[in-house]
């Protein structure tokens, strides 16, 4: 997949325009392109449902939630980010596209309207930021499918999201491994067993979310 045109890589030797730095910059500050649409904005309770509904709801805002922020992190890159890296992150960012994608039609008519993210904690042109960022989202991703594969009463649901919590888990070992080396499965998320330590509640896992959302939940009806 090729990196759109529009958009500049810095590589060895390369410094990246003093307009583009300040293009960059400037959409730090509110989170660019998806805090803007959210000003003026009166907060209201979205119903996420109940039972089933409310879980595949949960999922749905979490994917919504790493769609926008990858969405946001392609649009304006890190300073010192490499044509390799911008790819995989493309990558990252379409597989989330599409897990949101997933969701929304399974949801069909049930589907919560498109949330809207806040991202002012992230210093988009800052690799470390980005990347502790991502690495933090991914691990929530996957506490979140995990607890809620737990919670289905449709058991069929279990195994299409644990292929993706594998998709996330993924992700995440990218992220810390590029943060750290030999950091992609260290005692922070694994524990002596070799299990995941990361699963928890939905309703914790969606109170950890609502800190980079706007969109105010009414999850009386979520399980867990």
């Amino acid at each position: 997949m090729n990196a759109p045109e529009d958009i500049q890589v810095k590589e060895p030797g390369y410094d990246v325009s003093r307009r583009r730095f300040f293009q960059l910059a400037g959409g730090v500050a509110g989170a660019g392109i998806f805090l803007a649409s959210c000003k003026g904005s009166k907060p209201t309770d979205t119903y996420i449902g109940t039972e089933d509904f409310a879980l595949l709801n949960f999922l749905y805002i979490l994917q919504q939630l790493e769609a926008a922020f990858y969405t946001q992190a392609v649009a304006t890159p890190e300073l010192s980010i490499t044509k390799d890296e911008l790819l995989l992150l493309t990558d990252v960012r379409d597989q989330e596209i599409a897990h949101a994608g997933f969701l929304k039609t399974l949801l069909g008519r049930s589907a919560i309207p498109a949330i809207a993210p806040n991202f002012s904690s992230v210093t988009f042109v800052d690799r470390t930021s980005v990347y502790t960022f991502a690495a933090m989202l991914e691990d929530l991703s996957v506490s979140g499918i995990i607890s809620a594969c737990t919670y289905f009463e449709n058991q069929a649901y279990a195994l299409e999201f644990a292929k993706m919590a594998t998709v996330e888990a993924r992700h995440s070992a990218y992220f810390r491994d590029s943060l750290t080396y030999n950091s992609f499965a260290d005692g922070t998320v694994i524990d002596s067993n070799g299990l995941d330590m990361v699963a928890t509640s939905p309703r914790t896992v969606l109170a950890t979310a609502e800190n980079y959302i706007f969109t105010h939940f009414d999850s009386s009806k979520l399980p867990g």
